[in-house]
């Protein structure tokens, strides 16, 4: 495992590789019934193979992947060799009091008495300006004081002008995390943003580095791609080396949902150093980032944000059949306006389509992405037919 540091917490070794615990191991489709048994024998893998970084956060798998974490953490007794990062949510925050109330039952949740690395959550140029008319970096500072949390940053979901915003008006960030990968190089923060970041010394934790399993799992236009290089590499290996060779980045967070994942993200890891792949392996990502863009329908990662709709529509679902016909050609050279999908016919006869959509907006507020979610699953209703 390879080990990175951040510039203000230089004693500090973090593995290159961080397991992100939005997509725990399930038992069924509910998102909150995941397998502990599981997830604690990944936890195991994880800790033996050198991963030391945990990240989860308050509403992951509707509020249990923090009790999941804590438990197998405990049953494992590694708790203090580890490092968990949690995250403060703004939407939940009314009053100057919540901080300290969520804090505390996310402590609870985790069975432990600190929190190591301490961020709010999904920040945007919205949640930014409540954050700070609530006071919550004198709340998160007054935690710190009390050994309640280590270190203090902010993820970001956001516009890159809002990013430098909230990094040059606070003195004592200590790191950030933003959504990163070859496809997503110029979306939110963004490359400038890492750079920029970097230049304020703080430390960069990567979140979708594989963009959701769509860079680990691609269509057959992206293997082909990378299957005729003089390199044989799996694509969630193209995918991490290709963050992992920016120096910037102290972390990346790979939401790894089986052992199988783990194991070959942990062995990536082993070797992935900054400023290694050769121009000519950088263009071949290139030339799959071009490939991608292409087609993509919905810039969609399946965090499911967006969820419960109040309809019951299934977003992430719809644009993830939307997408997955794009990238099978099945809208290339097609003149009919039409496309049939079978699966599309199983939602809109459960009532999950998009057609059930009634533009109430809820989605959009919650989509870190920013998609324009309702104009889209329009889109898709109308062709998936």
């Amino acid at each position: 495992m390879q080990y990175r540091t951040f510039p203000k917490i230089p004693n500090c070794q973090v593995s290159a590789l961080g397991f992100g615990t939005m997509r725990l191991p399930l038992l069924s489709k509910d998102s909150s019934h995941i397998d502990y048994e599981t997830t604690t024998a990944m936890c195991k893998f994880a800790y033996e193979a050198g991963v030391n970084y945990f990240d989860t956060a308050y509403p992951y798998h509707q509020g249990k992947s923090e009790i999941a974490l804590g438990k197998a953490l405990a049953q494992l007794g590694i708790r203090d060799k580890i490092y968990i990062a949690d995250k403060c949510p703004p939407w939940k925050i009314e009053k100057e009091d919540d901080f300290a109330i969520i804090l505390e039952e996310q402590l609870q949740r985790l069975g432990t008495d600190y929190i190591d690395f301490y961020l709010l959550h999904a920040l945007n140029a919205d949640s930014w300006k409540k954050m700070k008319n609530l006071q919550a970096l004198t709340h998160l500072e007054e935690a710190k004081a009390k050994g309640k949390i280590r270190h203090i940053g902010f993820s970001f979901h956001g516009s890159i002008s809002t990013f430098k915003e909230i990094i040059d008006s606070y003195d004592n960030w200590e790191f950030c995390q933003i959504q990163y990968n070859y496809l997503d190089e110029n979306w939110q923060a963004g490359t400038e943003g890492l750079h920029y970041a970097a230049t304020k010394n703080l430390g960069v934790v990567v979140m979708e580095p594989l963009r959701g399993g769509l860079l680990a799992n691609p269509p057959k236009g992206i293997r082909d791609i990378f299957a005729h290089t003089d390199v044989p590499r799996l694509p969630s290996e193209w995918g991490l080396r290709w963050v992992w060779e920016h120096q910037e980045v102290s972390v990346a967070l790979s939401g790894m949902s089986t052992i199988d994942q783990m194991i070959t993200n942990c062995a990536t890891a082993t070797t992935a150093t900054p400023n290694s792949l050769p121009s000519s392996q950088l263009k071949v990502i290139e030339k799959a980032r071009d490939w991608f863009q292409s087609r993509i329908k919905a810039p969609c990662t399946g965090c499911k944000y967006c969820l419960p709709c109040p309809q019951g529509v299934l977003i992430p679902d719809v644009f993830a059949e939307y997408n997955r016909l794009s990238m099978n050609g099945c809208f290339e050279n097609n003149n009919s306006e039409k496309v049939f999908s079978e699966k599309y016919k199983e939602m809109r006869n459960n009532k999950q389509s998009g057609n059930y959509c009634i533009s109430c907006g809820k989605c959009e507020l919650a989509c870190p992405q920013h998609i324009k979610i309702r104009d889209i699953l329009k889109q898709a209703d109308k062709i998936l037919m």
